[in-house]
């Protein structure tokens, strides 16, 4: 059944999906390949819709689960009984810090750092994301000040060698950029195809993040 609601997914057929979990609800515990439920299928799939509708039907919620819906207060009782889960990987390798920071939940986010959630800590999946390149991801200056702050390594690789500033640079996000060289980011740093932070701005027709990081 998630294999079906997977399809529904990807044909971005919303009504389907809809239906599909009124009348199977249990698809949203069942798991997949990887052990991703089928509440984080939908999360993963970005139809605030259908995640909203899935939240309200879900009968109970693992960790991870509850930290993706930002549900703060569960994810406290449930840190409080296990404080182990604090840095603990979900079924499909991230990290609750970075899952928190991929879904948009910086109150979750800011909590998790308050509570010693290891910013640096990689995916132990292919991707090797952690949260500062989640953060770099979704655009968002504050959570990578916030993560900064906590001891980020800015120049930390995910996977084929892409570090903080190269995602930067390529989303042509200036204030980013600045950021990150401010706190350390090396430019000359190169991606596995030879790519630095300057080449792909300048690939990328980023005039702005070019003239900055011509000055450097």
């Amino acid at each position: 059944m998630i294999e079906k609601l997977k399809e529904c997914i990807k044909n971005k057929e919303t009504d389907k999906i809809l239906n599909l979990i009124r009348e199977n609800p249990e698809v949203l515990d069942l798991q997949d390949e990887s052990g991703t439920s089928g509440l984080l299928v939908i999360a993963y799939s970005g139809i605030p819709e259908v995640l909203e509708t899935a939240k309200t039907m879900k009968q109970s919620f693992t960790f991870h689960e509850a930290v993706v819906c930002g549900l703060l207060e569960k994810v406290k009782n449930m840190l409080t009984q296990n404080p182990a889960l604090i840095n603990q990987y979900a079924n499909d390798g991230f990290t609750p810090v970075s899952l928190a920071v991929f879904f948009d939940k910086s109150e979750m986010a800011k909590w998790l750092l308050e509570q010693g959630a290891d910013p640096n800590l990689h995916a132990n999946n292919p991707s090797k994301v952690n949260a500062m390149h989640a953060a770099v991801a979704k655009n968002n200056v504050e959570l990578c000040k916030l993560l900064i702050s906590k001891g980020a390594d800015v120049n930390a690789p995910q996977m084929q060698q892409v570090t903080p500033l190269h995602s930067a640079a390529h989303r042509g996000n200036l204030e980013m950029v600045n950021l990150l060289v401010e706190n350390g980011a090396q430019i000359n740093l190169k991606m596995e195809n030879g790519d630095t932070a300057l080449s792909i701005a300048q690939r990328d027709g980023h005039t702005d993040v070019i003239a900055f990081l011509e000055k450097l």
